[in-house]
Order: structure tokens, then sequence, then C-alpha cells
């Protein structure tokens, strides 16, 4: 007996072989038909950030034993014992708003955020590891263009371009119309009543009178300005085109002492008994003396910090485009003097940039990264020995674009289109072109734009927002994506895509033969 081959099986064999049989005959008898189809997509496209890396962290701030930094438009918390993030506070989606231009912490305890140019945010800190948003102020509600924050006697004040506005009756609008090529600084009050600076002046606000001279104004600790014998006193700035001054000034506006630099100086705030001043290859403090003299100076090396807060007497948090470090300055049973530490190191000021169609080689005098377009970046020691020139003008199958009026204007011209005309958002310049997938992307102050030729016209697509300038886009050998490069937003990846959120009716898969007749329905609003 055939144990392997049961009964029922045999008696197959008969019946397969007249299948076979009649398949011979009838051979497609008992083949499925296939038609093939065709899919019409007429959702809207979008641009989409695929990867991103670094930034700029420009702001840095210490409260109750926390360390707040921001990081491009996202604000991290961080754990000052050992550096290590406890959180990242990010009110939207990378791409969709725009960078931390300012934040403080209130009198009344609350973290108010300036995202530059484009809202104000305010997070309650009752749980300062976890700070929870409690309220939104667009740039229209309040009447300007915000880029500064300032805290007078409990009163909040948002300024920057169009004038200065209190938090607490947005909308109502000082200083505004004066100059359109300044913004307005952060207010202070002084012996002539609520000031603010304005490019190199100091104004009243009530009235727009000149009362002195200074690029940006910060009000003395009260205690440290009783001590010295200087009660309401100032740290100013003030910038020239070779030159910066930084120093301490009077309730009555009037210079105390001040030291002069080549350079521009990027902050300078009082922490603990000393003067910082922050600049592009090192910070230089010291120690306020009686009537607001300045001691002997200490000078600390470091290739690009922003900002500097007081984590506790003789160590500090240091932020800006090298990343983010602690910073011991006398020696202590910490460790050894002038000395940095818990250091984070990100792509935050990319000065020059080189592609060979799969990777990208970007940095400067700060470091040099190498990014695998769309994955992963690293610091490396490669040396960068090529700069690849932005391109300004581009061809595509339906027309040719060019930036023009020394970055204030894009161009493109369509063939079968009326001359198209775009400018850069917030009077900003466009520096480089780049196609893919038939479109145009542009890269400028405040991010990238891309634009596409559909229904007989020349559109936009969209765009995303971040610190710029955006001064390289590289298409990769393979695909659609276009790589970005900013001097001071870091470096990624971003692609054109339908929108996920479409309505799921604009996708049909339909016969060839079908396929005119049916998309003309869609775009006419007909039944399919």
């Amino acid at each position: 007996m055939e144990y392997d081959r049961p009964m029922h099986s045999r008696r197959l064999d008969a019946r397969g072989c007249l299948l076979l049989a009649a398949s011979a005959v009838l051979p497609m008898a008992c083949e499925p038909s296939y038609a093939p189809r065709r899919t019409i997509d007429l959702r809207p496209r979008i641009l989409e950030v695929t990867d991103q890396h670094g930034g700029n962290r420009r702001i840095t701030l210490h409260h109750e034993d926390h360390w707040y930094q921001s990081f491009g438009a996202s604000i991290e918390v961080i754990d000052p014992d050992d550096g290590l993030r406890i959180t990242q506070l990010t009110t939207a989606p990378w791409g969709e708003i725009a960078p931390i231009s300012d934040m403080i912490v209130t009198s009344g305890g609350e973290l108010v955020v300036v995202h530059a140019l484009d809202r104000v945010v305010r997070y309650d800190l009752d749980n300062p590891r976890r700070p929870m948003e409690i309220g939104q102020l667009s740039a229209d509600e309040l009447g300007i263009g915000p880029l500064f924050a300032a805290d007078d006697r409990g009163r909040v004040w948002i300024s920057g371009r169009g004038g200065a506005t209190p938090l607490d009756d947005p909308g109502s609008v000082l200083l505004g119309g004066l100059d359109d090529d300044n913004a307005v600084g952060r207010l202070v009050g002084t012996d002539e009543g609520l000031a603010a600076t304005m490019g190199r002046r100091i104004l009243a606000v009530e009235d727009g009178r000149y009362l002195g001279a200074a690029s940006e104004l910060r009000a003395m600790p009260a205690g440290l300005a009783e001590a010295r014998g200087i009660p309401g006193s100032f740290v100013f700035v003030l910038r020239n085109a070779e030159a910066s001054t930084v120093g301490l000034m009077g309730p009555n506006l009037r210079e105390l002492d001040r030291k002069v630099f080549r350079g521009p100086v990027r902050s300078a705030r009082i922490l603990g008994d000393r003067l910082w001043a922050v600049f592009a290859e090192e910070i230089v403090t010291w120690p306020v003396e009686d009537g607001g003299r300045l001691g002997q100076p200490i000078f600390i090396a470091v290739k690009g910090a922003m900002d500097v807060a007081m984590v506790e007497p003789n160590l500090y948090a240091v932020g800006g485009t090298f990343g983010r470090a602690l910073y011991r300055l006398h020696a202590d049973n910490g460790g050894d003097a002038d000395e940095f530490f818990a250091v984070e190191r990100s792509p935050g000021r990319l000065e020059a940039a080189a592609t060979d169609g799969r990777r990208v080689l970007a940095g400067g005098n700060e470091g040099n990264w190498l990014y695998r377009i769309g994955g992963d970046v690293e610091l490396t020691d490669r040396a960068l020995r090529n700069n690849t020139p932005p391109k300004t003008d581009v061809t595509t199958s339906w027309g040719e674009a060019r930036i023009e009026e020394e970055g204030r204007v894009l161009r493109i011209d369509a063939i079968q289109a009326e001359p198209f005309e775009w400018t850069p958002p917030h009077r900003g310049k466009a520096y480089v072109l780049e196609t893919a997938d038939d479109r145009v992307f542009a890269g400028h102050d405040f991010g990238i734009d891309c634009f596409e030729y559909r229904d007989g016209a020349v559109q936009r697509v969209g765009g995303i927002v971040f610190e710029g300038p955006v001064a390289w886009l590289f298409r990769p050998r393979v695909g659609d994506e276009v790589a970005f490069v900013s001097v001071f937003g870091g470096l990624g990846t971003l692609e054109v895509i339908p929108d996920p959120d479409a309505d799921p009716e604009l996708v049909r898969r339909v016969r060839p033969e079908e396929a005119e007749e049916i998309e003309a329905q869609m775009r006419g609003g007909g039944d399919g």
C-alpha cells in the first residue's frame, strides 16, 4: 500500500489529465484577463521636509535650575548638571514656524518666546521641566513683525519691525512707521521715560524724541546696580560698520564705561556681578566695579558662541552656531579653569558647501560636516577645498527662471504663460535656484519656496520657513528630492508630495481609454 500517496490523489490524477488536455485545446479559457490602469492624482502638492539637521542656538536662559536653549524654532529644556536634554518644545513642525529671535522669563514667571516676524508664544512654567503653552499672538494680531521681548516693571513689551506693542494690549503700536529699514529694539525704562533703540539711536517711546546713541539696551539687575551705586543703569551695545562698543550706561543714558572691539557684538548681558559680551570667536567678561567701571577683562576663546547664561556662580551655559556647552570660569572642585564640557555639537554655521550627488560636505572655520543626502550628518576632518557657486538661473521644460535685482526678485519666463515675478518675504533676498521634477526651487533669507507650471500659469507650490540665508540647493543623482544648505539654518532634504490631507476622491484609478474623460469630470466637479 502507498502510504505517501492516498487514494483520492490517484483519482485526481485522471481528472488532472483531462484538465491539461482541455487547456491545450483552449489555452485562454482559464487565464484571467488584465487591463492596465492609469492613476489620476489631482491632490494639491506641498513641500515636505524629509530630513533636517542642525540650526542656530541663538538665545540662552537659566531659570529655577533649568537651562532653556533656543534651537532654530524649538526650545531645548536641559539639565544644567550634565547638559542632557530633558525635553524639546516645538510649537509647529519644523519648516512651518519661524526661528526664535528672543525669549525671556517675565517677572510673572512666564516664558515668552518670539518667533522672528511671525508670532509670540507664551508658556506656563509651573512645571519648569515641562513648560505648557498657554497662548499665541500672530504678527497680524500684534500689529508688528515681532523680534524682541522685554519686561519693564512687570509689563511685557514686544518690539520689532513696525514698532512696539504691550503684550497685554496687542495692536496698540508705538514708534510705528518711523523707520522701515530698522527694527525697534528692546524697551527699557529710563529717566526720560520708556525708551527703545532703533538702528543706532535711542528714542523716547512716547513721542520718538532722540535720547542718545546705542544699538541695544538691557537693564542691569537691580540688586547689582544698587550695590555699585548706579541704580537704573543699563548694558549698552553700539554697532558700527567696522567696530562695536560695549559698556555700561546710567539711567540718564550717559556712558559710565565702555570698551571698543573690532567686529560685531552678538550679545551682552550682566550675569552675577560681571558683564559678558559675546563675539564671533571669543567671549569677554569684566567685573562690574563701583560707579559702573569695568575691571580687568578675561578673554575666553570659543568659535560660534551667540549667548551665555549663568547656571550658578562660576558655571555658565553657552549656546550658538557651534552647538551648546557648559563652561567653568575658574578652577573648583568640579574641574579646571577655562573649561568647556558637556558639549553638544551641531551644524549651525555653514559658509561653504559642495556635493558629489550622494553626499554634501559643508562647513567653515567652526568645523566641517558630512551629510549623506536624506540620511545622517557627522562632524568630519575632511577638508572643504571647493565651494560650489550658487545657481542664479535655471531651465525647465516649460520655461526659464533667474534671480534679478540683486536677489530682490525671482523672474520666471514660461513658454506659454505670462511672465511671473516673486519677491522673497519680509524684504529678504533670494540666493540660489535648483530644479527637480520639472519644478523651480528658490533659497532665500527666510527659507525655500517652490514654483511649477500648472493650468496654463506659473504658480507657487508652497514654502518652508527657517533661518537662512539658504545659499545652496543640490539635486541628488537619483530621485526628485532637493538637498539644502543654510548658513544658519542647518541642512537637510525636501521634496514635493501630494497633500496627504487632501480629499481622497481626488485620486482615481481608471482605464487608459477613460482617463481623459474622467479627469475632465474630476476637474469640473462632475460625476465620475
